[in-house]
């Protein structure tokens, strides 16, 4: 704190002093005309009435008179023969006119007597010492002002600097609480955030690097047993299935990595999203062609309910790829139909994908947009998944400024509802 102050106070001490030297040079230097006048018209009443006293007394008695003038005057009163001046024309042509000539820093005055060779000069008293003190208490009063106003700013920027210390040690949880009339709170409010986000991600690649590695295990363990059978079996039926099913093992995986990558890259913001104006009905159009087969596999009925919307303003690419997982997710578990709806909502858009399915209790609908979630325990590829499907979708939303949350249909299954707002 030390440092600081000092510096704020030889910078402001400084800044000071050119200033108070910038204003003496600027009426001094720049407007001496200005300056002269000013002290002319000042001095010339007592200037007058000396020159009246003095002007009927020659010799010893004009100098005696002096004398005795200038116990009473609080100037220093001199006489003086004008050839011992070296005098310029305009300074010459002054004294002759009678007027008063003003000399050096505006302190010295001269003035003519009776127009002949002796001349008055007037000095003023020098400045008293009190004003070198004067400038000392300035200097005092401003070190303390400052220093009442670095301290509060010093103290919080070390309650910043400690807060990230600790951080930077591993104290992932640490944060900054400053009070509301902190002039840096809202730096604080930024470290918060950076530190909020951080965590998250940090939390986030700890649940993902452990999850996958769970995840993984299981269609390599399934790998593993069928190229075992395979080396025992000497059917070639039997050895065609097994090929069959180490392909279907090999494509989960494919799946599954192509899911991770997409998550992760939205999960630490690697990719950019931008958005562009699509024509609604044929993109909606093509996203329920891409599922369509496994919806006839599933014996599902899946179909447009609406398309209120003309054009739309999204990532088409990322946008297809979670409409798509919720279409999946529906076909998954409805029984007989899946609808989707595109609808105008608010100031944008939603999507709705409704099922028939057995629904999602309300305790679980907030756990399921978390990775690697899902409250059905089934292994089989047909109702399993990997759990990052849905949570891919709650990225995608958040990447869009939107959100997504879960209803109950009108059929008694799940509602997903898909929303985001039109930016310009």
């Amino acid at each position: 704190m030390l440092r600081l102050f000092l510096r704020l106070y030889v910078i402001l001490a400084l800044g000071l002093a050119g200033a108070i030297w910038l204003v003496n040079y600027t009426f001094d230097e720049l407007l001496p005309d200005a300056n002269e006048t000013y002290s002319r018209e000042i001095l010339r009443g007592p200037a007058y009435g000396l020159v009246e006293q003095l002007r009927p007394l020659l010799g010893e008695a004009r100098q005696a008179r002096l004398a005795e003038l200038q116990r009473h005057y609080g100037l220093h009163l001199k006489l003086i023969e004008k050839d011992a001046l070296a005098l310029t024309e305009r300074e010459q042509k002054l004294l002759t006119d009678g007027s008063l000539l003003v000399r050096g820093d505006f302190s010295e005055f001269i003035t003519p007597i009776d127009g002949g060779a002796q001349l008055l000069e007037i000095k003023l008293p020098q400045e008293p010492k009190i004003y070198l003190w004067a400038y000392v208490l300035l200097g005092l009063c401003l070190a303390i002002v400052l220093y009442f106003w670095v301290r509060p700013h010093w103290r919080d920027l070390e309650h910043i600097r400690l807060a990230a210390q600790r951080f930077g040690d591993n104290d992932l949880g640490s944060r900054i609480l400053l009070p509301r009339r902190s002039t840096v709170r809202e730096l604080a409010g930024h470290f918060n955030q950076m530190a909020e986000r951080i965590e998250s991600l940090i939390a986030n690649q700890r649940e993902l690097t452990n999850a996958v590695s769970h995840e993984l295990r299981t269609p390599i363990a399934r790998l593993s047993f069928e190229l075992d059978q395979l080396k025992q079996q000497a059917d070639p039926r039997q050895c065609l299935a097994l090929i069959t099913d180490m392909y279907a093992d090999l494509g989960e995986l494919e799946e599954m990595v192509s899911e991770l990558l997409t998550y992760a890259s939205l999960e630490r913001g690697a990719t950019q999203v931008t958005q562009e104006n699509i024509e609604a009905h044929s993109w909606l159009d093509s996203v329920i062609g891409s599922v369509a087969l496994e919806a006839e596999a599933e014996g599902v009925q899946l179909s447009l309910r609406t398309c209120e919307v003309d054009v739309i303003q999204i990532e088409p690419r990322f946008m297809a790829r979670a409409v798509i997982n919720l279409l999946r997710n529906a076909i998954r578990y409805a029984e007989r139909r899946v609808e989707v709806s595109l609808v105008k909502f608010g100031s944008g858009y939603e999507v709705r994908v409704c099922d028939d399915g057995p629904g999602i209790p309300e305790e679980g609908r907030a756990k399921i947009f978390q990775p690697f979630i899902r409250l059905d325990a089934s292994r089989d590829r047909r109702t399993g998944g990997f759990g990052l499907g849905l949570a891919l979708v709650q990225r995608v939303c958040q990447w869009h400024g939107g959100q997504v949350q879960v209803f109950d249909s009108e059929w008694g299954g799940a509602s997903f509802r898909m929303s985001w707002a039109y930016t310009e």
